[in-house]
C-alpha cells in the first residue's frame, strides 16, 4: 500500500514518537486523534491518551469533538449552495438580507478623556464576499486585546450560549464596525452572520439546513449542534490552560504559561458550548461537534470538487472559488489574536497556502484548511490528494503544539 500511494510507511512511523511527546499529563494534550487520507485511501488513523483524563477514559475511533471554528468551512459550504441556486452574487449587500446593516456606523477612535467612542459612516455597504473571507469590519470577543468594539462584544458575551443566532446579530448591530468594510482581513463573527443569511433565504434554521443539504449527504451521522444521550459518553472532555477566558491576556503570555507547566483544567459541560442537550443557540461560527471520520467525508468532497458517492454538492468551479485566495497583499500576514499567519491567504471560509517558504513548514501551495479552538485542526492538498485531520480537545492551541509537527512527519514521509 505504501509504494501504491506513494508513502513511506517506516518514515510515517515518525507520528509516534510525536503522539508519546504531546499527548499526557500535566500541561500536556489528555489525548488526540490524527487522521491521514491520500489518493482514496484511510493511510493512518490513530487515537491516543485520554478522552476523560480523570476517569481514564481513553480516546476511541468514535471519540466526538467540539470543533468550534471549524463549523465555519461547513457554513461557508452552504452559503455557497445558496450561490449557486441564484439567491444572491457575492457583491450582493448584506442588507438585502438583514436590514440592520444598512445603517452602520464604523469605529474611528475612542476620546482619551471621556471614553465615548467618535465613528463616521461606512464607505460602502458590507457584502457577502466580505463576511466570507472576513473583511467586513466586523470583530470577535476573543480580540477584545486588540480593538475597543472586540471588549463591547467580550463583554456581552456574543460568543456564549444565552442567544439564539438572530439575537446574537441583532447585538452585533447595536456596536459600530470595528473597520471599513474590505479594508483589513479581522477574524470576527462574519460567519455567524452568514449562518444568518442562510437561515433567511432557506425559511430553515441552521441545524436543519446543514443537517439535510451536507451531513445526512455526506453520512455526517455523528456531527451537528448537539448529542442525543446514547452519544454522550463519546464526548471527549474538554482541557483548558488556567485564565485562558481572562481575554485580556496576551497569546504570548499563554504560551509562556504553557511553556512553564501551566496544568490543563477540565472545563465543566456547558463551560464553552452546549451540546449535550437540545438548544437554539446555534452559531455559524461555532458549535459543532464531529469525528474524525465525519469531517473526514467533507473534506474528501471537497478534494472531490463537490462530489460524494455520485452526487453533487458543489459545483468543480465553485470549490475552485472558495479555496483560490481573496484577500490583497496589504492585509497580509493574517493575524489572530496576535498570532501572525505566515504564507497564508483566505479564500471564502478557508485558509489558503500562498507561499510555502514563508509558512516555514512542509507543504504544498494551494493547500487549504482551517483549526478550532481547541487544537483540532485539517488541511487539504488537492496537488498531493491529501488530507490530514487533528482532534483534541485542549484550550488554547499553542503554536508548538502536535498539528505543526504532525504535518511536518506527513510531508517528510511522501515519496512521490
Amino acid at each position: 500500500m505504501g509504494n501504491d500511494l506513494g508513502i513511506d510507511l517506516k518514515r510515517l512511523q515518525r507520528i509516534n514518537p510525536l503522539l508519546e511527546r504531546f499527548i499526557g499529563e500535566g500541561n500536556q494534550l489528555p489525548g488526540a486523534q490524527t487522521l491521514l487520507w491520500r489518493r482514496g485511501e484511510l493511510v493512518d488513523f490513530q487515537s491516543a491518551g485520554f478522552r476523560d483524563r480523570e476517569n481514564r477514559l481513553p480516546v476511541e475511533e468514535d471519540t466526538i469533538f467540539r470543533i468550534y471554528s471549524m463549523t465555519k468551512p461547513l457554513i461557508s459550504a452552504a452559503m455557497m449552495m445558496l450561490f449557486e441556486e441564484g439567491h444572491f452574487q457575492l457583491f450582493s449587500p448584506v442588507s438585502e438580507f438583514i436590514p440592520g446593516f444598512r445603517n452602520l456606523q464604523v469605529f474611528q477612535k475612542e476620546d482619551p478623556q471621556t471614553g465615548e467612542w467618535i465613528t463616521e459612516k461606512m464607505e460602502h455597504p458590507v457584502t457577502l464576499h466580505e463576511l466570507l473571507t472576513h473583511t467586513s469590519g466586523l470583530t470577535y470577543g476573543l480580540q477584545a486585546a486588540h480593538h475597543p468594539v472586540a471588549r463591547r462584544y467580550n463583554e456581552m458575551n456574543l460568543e456564549g450560549d444565552s442567544f439564539s443566532l438572530e439575537q446574537v446579530v441583532d447585538k452585533i448591530l447595536e456596536q459600530p464596525l470595528a473597520f471599513q468594510p474590505g479594508s483589513h482581513w479581522h477574524y470576527s463573527a462574519s460567519t455567524d452572520v452568514l449562518a444568518r443569511v442562510v437561515e433567511v433565504i432557506s425559511g430553515k434554521s441552521i441545524d436543519a439546513f446543514l443537517r439535510e443539504r451536507l451531513f445526512e449527504p455526506l453520512e455526517m451521522k455523528d456531527t451537528g449542534y448537539f448529542l442525543p444521550p446514547e452519544k454522550h459518553d463519546r464526548l471527549s472532555e474538554i482541557y483548558c490552560i488556567a485564565n485562558w477566558f481572562d481575554r485580556g491576556i496576551s497569546p504570548e503570555d499563554l504560551e509562556q504559561m504553557w511553556r512553564e507547566g501551566a496544568v490543563a483544567q477540565r472545563l465543566v459541560s456547558g463551560e464553552t458550548h452546549r451540546c449535550l442537550e437540545p438548544h437554539q443557540a446555534f452559531r455559524g461560527g461555532h458549535g459543532l461537534v464531529s469525528t474524525s471520520k465525519d469531517y473526514l467525508n467533507f473534506c474528501r468532497m471537497l478534494i472531490q470538487r463537490g462530489s460524494w458517492e455520485g452526487e453533487r454538492l458543489l459545483a468543480p468551479k465553485t470549490v475552485e472559488l472558495m479555496t483560490m485566495n481573496h484577500v490583497r497583499q496589504e492585509m497580509m500576514p493574517l493575524e489572530i489574536r496576535g498570532y501572525e499567519i505566515l504564507g497564508e491567504g483566505f479564500g471564502l471560509g478557508f485558509g489558503v497556502n500562498l507561499n510555502t517558504a514563508a509558512s516555514l513548514n512542509l507543504g504544498s501551495v494551494g493547500t487549504f484548511g482551517w483549526g478550532g479552538l481547541a487544537s483540532t485542526g485539517f488541511i487539504i492538498d488537492p496537488l498531493e490528494e491529501l488530507i490530514l485531520i487533528q482532534m483534541a480537545q485542549f484550550i488554547p492551541p499553542p503554536e508548538q503544539l502536535l498539528f505543526k509537527y504532525l504535518r511536518t512527519a506527513v510531508y517528510q514521509s511522501l515519496t512521490n
